[in-house]
């Protein structure tokens, strides 16, 4: 039996958050490979070299930058949603992506409205503690928050209840 390749196209702020908590690896890891548009790289490295993912960005064979064909698309998504997530939108339609990794509410509902898998990074670090490749979430996700990541108190509890570490 074969197993299918995941195809993933990923947006900014996972990027960033897990680059900041020096866990960007969990997307090799869980995925292998990811896709990225221009718009998302070029919001990592407009920040400059100290920029959360940059280096990661610039230096990882396995974050593979693809530019989009279909403008059009792009422009009748912008009435939503930004600039990054409406290219990824559409690399994920052009890429036929299985897995579309993004944090913004109304992006996500976009994406789901368009028929893709969507998970953000709080069930990146879920999916990676079920895999073994990390052994706890909880010290990960506050160390998000003190990058700025928001997440309310009942996600919160949902986040530790999925990943068995309710005290």
């Amino acid at each position: 039996m074969t197993s299918v390749k995941n195809i993933v196209v990923v947006n900014t702020s996972p990027i960033i958050y897990l680059s900041a908590i020096n866990k960007t690896d969990l997307l090799k890891k869980l995925f292998g490979e990811i896709f990225i548009p221009g718009a998302v790289k070029q919001e990592i490295i407009s920040g400059g070299k100290d920029t959360f993912g940059f280096l990661e960005i610039k230096n990882e064979p396995w974050i593979k930058t693809k530019t989009i064909e279909n403008e059009l698309a792009k422009k009748c998504l912008l009435t939503d949603i930004d600039d990054g997530e409406a290219e990824v939108i559409v690399l994920a339609e052009e890429l036929k992506a299985n897995i579309i990794v993004m944090d913004d509410r109304l992006g996500r509902k976009v994406v789901r409205l368009r028929g893709f898998r969507v998970i953000g990074t709080l069930r990146l670090l879920i999916a990676a503690k079920e895999k073994g490749i990390i052994t706890e979430v909880k010290p990960l996700v506050e160390k998000l928050k003190e990058f700025g990541f928001w997440i309310s108190a009942d996600v919160y509890k949902d986040v530790l209840a999925r990943s068995n570490e309710i005290t």
